[in-house]
């Protein structure tokens, strides 16, 4: 891979990925008009009640139109899912040796199919369409265990990775079954507030490792490309 693909692509776009996604969110939460799914009428954005997702509804849970926040959000989906499945394509070339090319393979498709439904979730705003905004959340998760379990595995046998990144990449692996766990066993946030707590904190609490996972990742690919 061409030095400056490999800057552009494995370094600079995740990094301006997070930051984006960080600085547009914020804005989305103070500019959301408020209620959760249980309680319409809240005002503003809760932590521990809203999911993130309803930040990309066209109307808030208090039924006002939520086009600012909507707008940003699924806005910070999109350009952050299809730069994820642009790193996959092509962080699959670092690891081009015989004995980490297949497995690099597998986990790239499914890390391109996890960006794919990142972006996915922008695209469907779960008062519109809820039933591909659930497939697109729900899978988005699953392609990214397989993605980070195969890289977890070739980044521990590449030769000029430090091990402490295949750990990395580890602790996220195993989070991200934690949280299928929770999201598919775990209380049904329909029921009461505090089912609807655990799953929105749990879901905050994946997505801050996601996004710590892959600024983990660009320093050693950094290192590695310097």
């Amino acid at each position: 891979m061409k030095k400056n693909d490999f800057s552009l692509w494995l370094i600079e776009l995740p990094r301006l990925a997070l930051g984006g996604f960080i600085i547009l969110n914020i804005i989305a939460i103070f500019s959301y008009p408020g209620g959760t799914y249980i309680d319409h009428s809240k005002t503003g954005y809760s932590f521990t009640r809203n999911f993130l997702s309803d930040l990309g509804r066209t109307f808030s849970f208090s039924g006002e139109i939520n086009f600012l926040s909507a707008q940003l959000f699924n806005m910070s989906l999109i350009l952050a899912g299809m730069i994820f499945a642009g790193f996959y394509l092509h962080v699959r070339k670092v690891f081009s040796a015989d004995n980490l090319h297949s497995l690099a393979f597998v986990g790239s498709f499914f890390g391109i199919l996890g960006g794919f439904s990142l972006a996915g979730v922008g695209l469907t705003p779960a008062d519109l369409y809820l039933d591909l905004h659930i497939i697109c959340a729900t899978w988005l998760f699953r392609f990214f265990f397989v993605a980070s379990l195969c890289y977890s595995m070739v980044i521990f046998r590449h030769s000029k990775f430090e091990n402490k990144y295949a750990m990395g990449y580890l602790v996220f692996t195993f989070s991200i079954l934690l949280y299928i766990i929770i999201s598919e066993l775990g209380p049904d946030p329909k029921v009461d507030q505090f089912a609807l707590t655990v799953q929105v904190v749990s879901q905050k609490m994946i997505l801050v490792i996601l996004m710590a996972a892959i600024y983990i990742q660009t320093i050693g690919l950094k290192k590695l490309n310097d």
